[in-house]
C-alpha cells in the first residue's frame, strides 16, 4: 500500500464513494495534500470512473499527462483502502 501521508494527490474521473470535495477534505484530515491541477509535482492521480462516448478514449488530460510524465496513479479503492488504515493507525495513538 502506499502511504499518501504529505503527498501531493489530485483526483480525476468520477468517484463513487465520495463528493470531489469531501474527499479532498478527508485527504487533508488524514495528511496527505490535495491539489486541483496536473502538473510534474503530483505525487499519486486517484482514477475515478472515467466515461466517454464509445467512439471516444477513456481517458483523461489529466491521465494522459500522468502517463507522459511517469506519475504513479491508483484507483479509488486503493485510496479508501488507505483512509481505512490511516484511521486504524490514527485511533491506536488516541
Amino acid at each position: 500500500m502506499i502511504d499518501l501521508r504529505g503527498k501531493r494527490i489530485l483526483f480525476t474521473g468520477r468517484l463513487r464513494s465520495f463528493r470531489r470535495f469531501q474527499v479532498q477534505q478527508l485527504a487533508i484530515i488524514l495528511g496527505a495534500k490535495p491539489v486541483n491541477g496536473i502538473d510534474k509535482n503530483v505525487d499519486i492521480l486517484v482514477v475515478g470512473i472515467i466515461s466517454k462516448p464509445y467512439d471516444q478514449l477513456l481517458t483523461t488530460q489529466k491521465l494522459t499527462y500522468a502517463r507522459t510524465y511517469g506519475i504513479p496513479k491508483i484507483d479509488e479503492l486503493a485510496f479508501i483502502s488507505w483512509c481505512q488504515w490511516r484511521l486504524d493507525q490514527l485511533k491506536t495513538t488516541l
